[in-house]
């Protein structure tokens, strides 16, 4: 007879960067949207860089997709919004709508502060000891700034984007967000899925109006929760679908797939030719409701599930927020090395070329850091874990 023991499942090297789910509810298609947005910041800062380091190749993008697509990818962040909005609404509306556990309020915000805030406090700190050391720019001018940013004040405070790292602008919003989410969730105690829905589309429509007639930018509001909201409503809308009408079982249909085909090059042209001189009313109270139609697409279409489905784009779309985090200095880094790479007439096959380059080697540093700090922050009881190994 054979005792031997079956050999260990060898594990992929994917499934190490595979984000940590404590709380058993994998919903694989919001990663690959998170994927889609982050796809989008990235590229942007891209050409934006190049843009800056190499302004006789890359300063005049010409009209086509690619370039329309990477000097409105900043747009990846409102992406965000609606994928936040989704996913911190489904607890609360699964104990309003499904019966439910109660989400307790401790646990939430403290799940919010563990999860998130020691990966983003570790990258501030270091990037302000870069800023003063390699680049030295003066510790008693940014130092200031680094505290607001700490407490995600910088926005409110000085009215502008952080200077230690651009990006954590939108993490102040987020922020902001999540202090709102207990009170928000009470729409989901309306019993009467009509009269939900309909206020959560009057509050949407009362946000858009808000900060298209009233904030402008240089004001404060302009980088806060009031302009945008209705976002993150988008993202409420979506779970009161998911959960009611979908019963969390997407059904799936090929008229979706044709939504998604058209619908996502439509939408970066879309802001696209709001830049140009389109009216931007209607850009702005259009777009929300695109991103709503695409989503659900990403969920019901047959071929764009399989693709915002697939392990690499889920693994990716997991690891956003560290990308998120470290894009920006590391690609500017990395664009010293590939500036002068240019070697086609053609603006978009050239940007193209270097995020084929440029982001391989983003993800080389991002996927350590994901590794040593992110993911170990996913467990729910790294602190308790963490005190053990600290005690004798």
């Amino acid at each position: 007879m054979n005792f031997e023991l079956p050999a260990p499942k060898r594990r992929s090297f994917l499934s190490v960067f595979q984000r940590v789910t404590t709380s058993g509810g994998f919903i694989p298609e919001i990663d690959g949207l998170r994927f889609v947005a982050i796809f989008a910041v990235v590229l942007f800062h891209l050409a934006a860089g190049l843009a800056v380091k190499a302004p006789s190749s890359y300063a005049r993008p010409d009209d086509g997709l690619v370039a329309t697509v990477a000097w409105h990818g900043f747009h990846g962040v409102e992406l965000f919004f609606v994928i936040s909005g989704f996913i911190l609404a489904l607890p609360f509306a699964a104990h309003f709508l499904k019966g439910r556990d109660r989400v307790e309020l401790d646990q939430y915000f403290l799940r919010r502060v563990t999860r998130l805030e020691p990966p983003y406090l570790l990258a501030m700190v270091l990037l302000f000891v870069l800023h003063v050391t390699v680049k030295g720019r003066s510790f008693h001018e940014l130092f200031p700034h680094l505290c607001a940013s700490l407490f995600y004040l910088h926005n409110l405070i000085y009215g502008s984007e952080s200077t230690v790292n651009n990006i954590a602008w939108s993490l102040e919003v987020e922020i902001q967000f999540y202090l709102l989410v207990p009170l928000l969730s009470l729409l989901f105690a309306i019993r009467g899925c009509a009269a939900r829905r309909a206020i959560m589309t009057a509050l949407i429509s009362a946000s858009l109006l808000l900060g298209f007639f009233f904030i402008e930018p240089g004001q404060r509001a302009y980088l806060s929760i009031l302009r945008f909201l209705h976002f993150f409503l988008i993202g409420f809308l979506l779970a009161d679908i998911y959960l009611v009408h979908w019963n969390g079982k997407p059904g799936k249909s090929w008229a979706w797939d044709l939504v998604s085909l058209a619908g996502w090059p439509l939408l970066f042209l879309f802001w696209g030719a709001g830049a140009g001189g389109m009216d931007s009313a209607l850009i702005t109270f259009v777009a929300p409701w695109a991103v709503l139609l695409l989503y659900c697409a990403a969920f019901r279409g047959p071929i764009s599930n399989v693709l915002v489905s697939a392990p690499l784009v889920t693994v990716l779309g997991g690891m956003c927020y560290t990308i998120y985090l470290l894009h920006n200095p590391v690609m500017a880094i990395l664009l010293d090395l590939t500036r002068s790479i240019a070697p086609t007439p053609w603006y978009g096959m050239n940007l193209l070329l270097q995020f084929a380059i440029v982001g391989p080697l983003l993800l080389v540093p991002c996927g350590v850091y994901f590794l040593l700090i992110e993911k170990p922050c996913m467990r729910r009881d790294w602190p308790r874990r963490l005190l053990h190994r600290l005690m004798p």
